[in-house]
């Protein structure tokens, strides 16, 4: 029997706990109530005396105005309670606290049970209990935003525990997560200035307007001078719509907003509904433009303006319309080459890429603008039918800079006048390092276009030639290398190139002997230079012996090649596929190309229309013996489903197209 002394003592703040827990579990609410409340006086942080909450805080508040829970929680306080009492993490006193906030959440009156939840983030806001009893009571009021400020508060509070440290901790993180995905995002203009100008130029122009109509302030925001860099780029591409085309006053106002020197790229990518008006403001209003392409043309024919020497910053002109006019036109008429438009920009303009050659470029005193400091050139003849060879040298004089030069659908290149490639070739092009031709001759025109190639890439011994693609549409299928020797005995490649620098030569249509071929690669080769190049069987096919021999023999030519450690790419363009192989006949191919210990890439094209399934042999026996990470097969319509399993199950990519060729060539330094 229990003695008196024992039956009379007071019951510990653990026992009063306990005991309204069972009173709780039995729906007994209020008077598990009085249970807590005695538990949480008979704490020793109250020092006997009678412990309030403290008025002061005011979480919600300053969870909508983004400061800080804990801070409020650790330091706000100008009533005697704070002055009183001091912090408490007695966890009986927290644990009285929160179990009574769930004795009121259960009776529904959650103005009490939210009180004492914030008074146990007052005793200890260094515990995650407060912010996740405060958090699952605002749920409840259906505030879930709040929730999830004050479960982000917790964490934040408790970013130096590991989330395992306690079962609280892990239920807060747990709550969190709940709502983040719906709270986590916030209006991008609230970031610092920096990173909104660079998030919003993932989009384009189209896309920036109607992100103006989002809200007065999206619009003030936006179109202020700090983000100036989001309208310089005015971009009318194929997705804009010709009602997208901007009016002239719209189009004012977003020159506006781009600031001092207007845009800095302007790209038209279709006709949009343009006229002389609009082209003469974006330009008039861009005196600090940089870029400048045009990719369709209005029926009306523009006129560029000459008068003004204002575009001293344009350093690309591109005008790629096929439709083009500049061979029909005058220069500097509405439709013609835009010669003193370009002329203006001399000083700065450093790529020129246009279809369409005037005609005023050809003939004896041509009229090209003098542009010192550009360095790639790209043209393309297009749909012209001008059979009039276009002089080089005379290209040489107006651009002395040029490190990248391409034509493509030229007739005839004129060498002329030779004499000047004797006295003065040191001095023609010294920076070329690109050289691409593509075209389709006559056997009266290639003599002399060959020749024209073989005196460029002699320029400097061919050193400073770093990629060469020639691609000539002939039925005379002869090598580079020989032939055209009367027109200038003492034009030979072999005494006056050495191409050291050579790190591509590409060419879908130009047979090489094996003689020319190591003439041309062999020195790049022993410096590691040479990366990719390309082999033509073509002229293998008219011969009289056995096909499958034949290209056998073309590879055999090519042993001095095999191993070559710097080979990372390499096409095969008319290699003969029997029509009912065995393994055999492909491992002479199969072979040569798993010597090349670095190879990624293979390009396959056949002209001759093989089957699908005689590609797709090949192709299988390669995968098998090499280490490649892209095929391409150009010239399919379609492949077996074997070979794709195969392609799979060895991590290469299986691409039915061509290899892109980008233009200009992005140029490495060469290791000394």
């Amino acid at each position: 029997m229990p003695s008196s002394r024992a039956f009379d003592s007071e019951p510990s703040m653990a026992d009063l706990i306990e005991s309204g827990r069972q009173l709780h579990a039995a729906k007994k609410y209020r008077r598990s109530l009085v249970l807590f409340a005695r538990a949480m006086g008979s704490c020793p942080c109250a020092g006997g005396a009678r412990r309030v909450k403290c008025t002061c805080k005011n979480f919600e508040h300053v969870a909508a105005q983004g400061g800080s829970i804990f801070r409020e929680a650790m330091y706000t306080c100008h009533c005697e309670v704070g002055k009183t009492f001091s912090k408490c993490d007695n966890e009986h006193h927290i644990l009285a606290l929160d179990l009574r906030a769930a004795s009121f959440e259960a009776m529904d009156k959650l103005v009490h049970a939210m009180r004492d939840a914030e008074w146990i983030l007052e005793l200890a806001p260094r515990l995650p209990d407060g912010y996740l009893r405060v958090g699952r009571i605002a749920q409840l009021q259906k505030n879930d935003e709040y929730a999830w400020k004050m479960y982000s508060a917790g964490i934040e509070a408790n970013k130096e525990s590991a989330v395992g440290s306690s079962p609280k901790l892990q239920q807060l993180y747990g709550a969190h997560k709940s709502l983040h995905w719906r709270f986590s995002r916030k209006d991008p203009l609230c970031l610092p200035a920096e990173l909104v100008t660079q998030i919003f130029l993932f989009l384009d122009r189209v896309e920036l307007s109607v992100c103006l109509r989002v809200c007065k302030r999206w619009k003030r925001t936006l179109t202020s001078s700090q983000h100036c860099p989001l309208w310089r780029n005015m971009i009318f591409d194929e997705t804009c719509s010709s009602k997208g085309a901007p009016r002239v006053g719209a189009l004012r106002k977003m020159l506006s907003w781009a600031g001092d020197g207007g845009a800095r790229t302007i790209s038209i990518a279709r006709e949009l509904s343009y006229h002389q008006s609009k082209f003469t403001l974006l330009l008039k209003a861009s005196p600090h433009l940089e870029h400048l392409e045009i990719w369709k043309l209005p029926k009306k024919h523009l006129s560029f303006p000459s008068n003004e020497k204002i575009w001293s910053r344009l350093k690309h002109f591109s005008m790629q319309d096929r439709s083009s006019t500049f061979h029909q036109i005058p220069v500097d008429v509405p439709g013609g080459f835009p010669h003193t438009f370009l002329q203006n920009a001399a000083s700065s303009l450093e790529h020129l890429d246009f279809t369409g050659i005037p005609e005023q470029w050809f003939g004896s005193v041509p009229l090209i603008p003098l542009l010192p400091v550009l360095k790639t050139l790209r043209i393309n003849h297009g749909m012209a039918s001008n059979q009039t060879p276009l002089s080089i040298f005379h290209l040489s004089v107006a651009f002395p800079r040029l490190e990248q030069l391409s034509f493509v659908g030229l007739a005839e290149l004129d060498p002329e006048p030779v004499a000047i490639w004797r006295e003065r070739g040191n001095d023609i092009w010294p920076h070329l390092k690109v050289l691409m031709f593509q075209s389709y001759y006559s056997r009266s025109s290639r003599e002399r276009s060959i020749l024209t190639l073989r005196y460029l890439m002699c320029l400097d011994r061919g050193n400073t030639l770093q990629h060469i693609s020639l691609d000539v549409r002939s039925q005379d299928r002869s090598d580079i290398f020989s032939g055209c020797h009367e027109l200038l005995s003492d034009v030979d490649v072999a005494r006056h190139s050495t191409f050291q620098n050579l790190q591509s030569f590409r060419s879908r249509t130009l047979p090489i002997a094996q003689a020319g071929a190591r003439l041309l690669l062999s020195s790049a080769i022993e410096a590691r230079r040479l990366t990719s190049f390309d082999m033509v069987f073509g002229d293998y096919w008219n011969v009289r012996t056995e096909p499958t021999d034949a290209s056998a023999r073309h590879l055999k030519d090519y042993d001095w090649l095999r191993g070559a450690p710097s080979i990372q790419e390499l096409g095969c363009y008319d290699c003969y596929f029997p029509l009912y192989p065995d393994n055999d006949q492909f491992l002479p191919l199969a072979q040569f190309l798993a010597s090349f210990p670095n190879l990624q890439t293979l390009i396959l094209h056949n002209s001759r229309h093989a089957y699908m399934s005689q590609v797709s042999s090949v192709a299988i026996v390669i995968l098998r013996l090499t280490h490649l990470k892209t095929i391409y097969m150009c010239g399919m319509s379609g492949v077996s489903n074997e070979l794709r399993q195969v392609a799979q199950a060895h991590g290469v990519q299986l691409k039915l197209e061509s290899p892109p060729r980008p233009w200009p060539v992005t140029l490495r330094k060469l290791e000394t």
